[in-house]
């Protein structure tokens, strides 16, 4: 080697493998478990992607993910609570109490590529570290890192990136959107979710890779759409998705909102990122019930001319929205039941008698209606004084709930 070459050489040693301050109390006493028993066993192993990448930026992981050279089955003997998961590559799912970290085995590039059923090629195999880090799909998920000996392995540059707070692709964009178009969807999400700017060379390949979407299997297409609104992020979301035209192309109803019902979105939606925020879960029937309000409500009051009695006037409505959305993009039938119960439920708020209140307060479906109904009160959708009762109602005694009903305070 030219001894002039010397210095640079060493210099991407160190940026390759380098001991890192990594805020060790943002990690995972689980994780830094697994992978010192993994290590004991003679294997390599890794804390790897999103988790390192949210420390760096100081936040703290929602899951770690742990990288081996380890096979799942080997994963399996050493821990005695997991389970081996996933038909296109096997994972190992170790479980410590309530938290369970993903456990997977260096990839490869395959010899021979299948297609799935599910819209993506079968084209994972076992490989080693240095293959696995070239599988990863951005810079900044590409970061491995050694807790016990404290050495992060950053092969591209994701820690400049991580700090520069941009989001590029490993590879030529046009090949890494045609291997797997969902990463298109991804680029976006991590957009919004980390307030990230996209990397020149992988923007102007986004839109016009689009197309490539319509090759993605609807289930496949409705998680990773899922993601953008129920992980913490939704109104940053929703921003991007209009941005980029995904809300006319999946869920037109947003696409243009007049003021009121733009306000009640992004107060549903702000509700929903502080539940995240609060580890509460939240429903997709919920998001989807928000999303598609403003059509909903406008036809039920359209059809109130047309119906003798209200509530057959919402239920047309309620058909008739679910039917045109449908064709566009389908929503799963378990969240299109949640969603018209909560809409249907809409109009029962209305009626004060004693039966038909704490029939209506027994409703499995009561409390994702009644945050519907207090959003749709700060917007000026609905009678304040009826929503002041019921949050008396609902925050009361069953004496004062007695009380409430048989006098009909308001509040």
């Amino acid at each position: 080697m030219n001894l002039k070459a010397f210095p640079q050489f060493f210099k991407k040693i160190n940026q390759l493998i380098s001991p890192a301050r990594i805020n060790h109390q943002l990690i995972s006493e689980a994780a830094i478990d697994v992978v010192s028993k993994l290590q004991a066993n003679n294997y390599e192993a890794y804390i790897v992607g999103g988790a390192i990448r949210d420390i760096l930026l100081d936040y703290s992981p929602k899951d770690f993910d742990i990288a081996t050279n380890a096979k799942p089955e080997d994963i399996r003997k050493i821990f005695k609570y997991s389970r081996i998961i996933g038909r296109r590559f096997k994972l190992v799912h170790v479980i410590y109490n309530r938290e369970t970290i993903e456990v997977s085995t260096f990839r490869t590039a395959p010899t021979e590529k299948i297609h799935m059923k599910n819209g993506i090629l079968k084209d994972n195999e076992y490989g080693s570290m240095s293959e696995d880090i070239k599988r990863r799909d951005f810079t900044i998920n590409a970061l491995y890192y050694d807790p016990i000996n404290k050495k992060l392995f950053d092969t591209f540059n994701g820690k400049s990136d991580v700090k520069k707070k941009i989001i590029k692709l490993i590879g030529d964009p046009q090949n890494r959107f045609t291997e797997d178009p969902i990463r298109l969807l991804r680029a976006l999400r991590f957009s919004a979710k980390l307030d990230m700017n996209i990397h020149h060379d992988t923007l102007k390949h986004i839109e016009p890779s689009m197309n490539l979407l319509e090759t993605i299997p609807h289930s496949r297409l409705f998680d990773e759409i899922l993601k953008f609104f129920l992980t913490g992020h939704a109104k940053n979301s929703l921003k991007i998705f209009r941005e980029y035209n995904l809300t006319k192309k999946y869920l037109p109803s947003i696409d243009s909102l007049n003021s009121n019902f733009e306000r009640f979105v992004c107060k549903a939606l702000d509700n929903c990122d502080q539940r995240i925020a609060n580890n509460k879960h939240i429903s997709p029937g919920f998001i989807f019930s928000v999303f598609l309000w403003q059509d909903v409500f406008k036809l039920w009051k359209n059809n109130e001319t047309q119906y003798s009695h209200s509530s057959l006037a919402l239920n047309d409505a309620i058909d008739t929205v679910i039917f045109k959305q449908n064709k566009i993009f389908p929503i799963q039938k378990r969240f299109l039941t949640a969603m018209s119960e909560i809409w249907r439920l809409q109009i029962r708020f209305e009626n004060l008698s004693q039966k038909k209140v704490y029939r209506l307060f027994a409703h499995p479906r009561f409390r994702a209606a009644y945050d519907f109904m207090l959003i749709r009160s700060e917007c000026d959708q609905f009678d304040k004084n009826l929503s002041h009762w019921w949050e008396k109602f609902v925050n009361s005694d069953d004496k004062t709930r007695k009380n409430l009903i048989t006098n009909k305070i308001y509040v």
